[in-house]
């Protein structure tokens, strides 16, 4: 089992892409000094967020200001259409036509990447491009789930299902390299794309188990009807692991330093791991179950 550590994207690493800011295409126009009425929305890319005014009935603030006047004239709405990949938020989503291309360039060594809240994406490329060595890892992902796929039937009549999530665990470890992401398909959205560094933590164990978190409400009326407020849902997973008794302290110290990053965590090094998810962990427990091995669990919710 590991889990992946994300590094912080800033505007000197975050080098290219194909989404501009502000972005037209989604409505996004920049700020500038001037009067705004209630509900006019603007963007600053000095912050990369959108603001929104809550003065009645126009303010002349600086959003930056806005935001933490009392009461307050603007309200932080979202991250910019650019920015939203890069977030610590999975439901907030950079949205592209057909082809989006973002390069990262670190400084810093990075070896795994993974993206969740994937929509309309047919196949991902990762390229890593040393300014010495040039092309060091070339790699591409099929975003087409075609398990279910049993024979010809299937393969012609049975609807398309695209995958959601995807990590990759084997990039070269190269400091100056220039991490590039290709996400091909249509109408595509994307929640979160996480670089960073993975920690080997146990080895995940049969017995590790999955649930969906549905936060939809249903609610009765007067005449017995049942009403269902769509919400979002999340994944549960509960890992079952065996760690090496002399990395208890190691794995101690590893969950301590990441209660309040969200970060990947892999179960199984497979394409499609089950228990891949983006989020939190809300409980570890350990049991010193023999001189040289002990038995914990690490319950980890993911980011709605």
């Amino acid at each position: 089992m590991r889990v992946v550590k994300p590094i912080t994207v800033t505007d000197a690493k975050f080098t290219s892409s194909t989404i501009p800011e502000p972005d037209a295409s989604v409505g996004e126009v920049e700020w500038s000094a001037g009067t705004y009425t209630t509900g006019t929305r603007r963007i600053k890319s000095s912050t990369h967020r959108i603001y929104e005014v809550t003065a009645v009935p126009s303010t002349t603030d600086d959003p930056e200001v806005g935001v933490v006047a009392d009461p307050p004239t603007w309200v932080d709405v979202a991250p910019t259409n650019k920015w939203a990949m890069f977030d610590a938020v999975n439901s907030t989503q950079s949205e592209e036509s057909t082809q989006l291309i973002v390069e990262i360039t670190n400084g810093q060594t990075v070896n795994s990447i993974a993206g969740f809240s994937i929509e309309g994406a047919t196949a991902i490329n990762v390229t890593v491009t040393d300014p010495i060595d040039g092309v060091v890892y070339d790699t591409d992902i099929d975003m087409v789930d075609n398990s279910a796929v049993a024979d010809l039937y299937y393969y012609f009549f049975a609807p398309i299902v695209q995958i959601s999530q995807f990590a990759l665990l084997d990039l070269p470890a190269y400091p100056a390299a220039t991490i590039k992401i290709t996400v091909d398909g249509g109408d595509i959205k994307v929640g979160s794309f996480v670089l960073g560094n993975q920690l080997d933590l146990g080895v995940a164990n049969y017995g590790t188990s999955v649930q969906l978190l549905d936060f939809s409400k249903k609610e009765t009326d007067a005449f017995g009807n049942i009403i269902v407020k769509q919400g979002r849902t999340s994944k549960l997973v509960d890992f079952d692991v065996t760690i090496n008794k002399e990395k208890v302290n190691y794995v101690f110290s590893v969950l301590s330093s990441i209660t309040t990053i969200p970060s990947v965590w892999v179960g199984d090094d497979g394409s499609n791991d089950p228990t891949l998810v983006f989020g939190y962990y809300r409980d570890y427990q350990n049991n010193i179950s023999s001189p040289t091995i002990t038995d914990a669990t690490i319950q980890v919710e993911g980011l709605v």
